[in-house]
């Protein structure tokens, strides 16, 4: 095997070390992203705390309205979060959320009350021989 030259092993450090430029640029960008998704996950874990404390606490939720009607000056910001600025809306807000659930609850108990009134699937003749069997094998109490 030839000795390579010199010009030829610099090409090969400057073809490596490129390299290495782009595989520290895509690990940086990784680090990154990684990083970005910790504090997004962090900020919607506190915030729903916040929330849900502010449901159960009044002067919680308090000072959580004068720190945000503080910290959140942008109007467009302001509109996705009218209940946790002002008190009325943040009742209307609960009013609203009550009544939705008791109509979650209805529905659920209407499909309950439906799902009684139809017969069961009817059953295969090996399966209810089957059923006969097993019943059969089942000790009996007599209460």
């Amino acid at each position: 095997m030839a000795r390579k030259t010199t010009e030829e092993l610099i090409l090969e450090e400057k073809r490596r070390a490129e390299q290495a430029r782009v595989r520290m640029a895509e690990l940086k960008s990784r680090q990154k992203i990684e990083e970005r998704k910790r504090d997004t996950h962090r900020k919607i874990v506190v915030g729903a705390a916040v929330m849900a404390h502010t449901r159960i606490d009044p002067r919680f939720r308090k000072a959580v309205q004068d720190a945000l009607n503080k910290a959140v000056p942008e109007p467009k910001r302001r509109a996705a979060i009218p209940d946790m600025l002002d008190e009325r809306a943040f009742q209307e807000a609960m009013r609203a959320a009550a009544r939705k659930a008791a109509i979650e609850a209805e529905e659920a108990q209407e499909a309950v009350r439906e799902s009684e009134k139809q017969p069961a699937p009817p059953t295969r003749p090996h399966q209810q021989a089957e059923s006969a069997r097993s019943h059969a094998l089942l000790p009996h109490r007599d209460i």
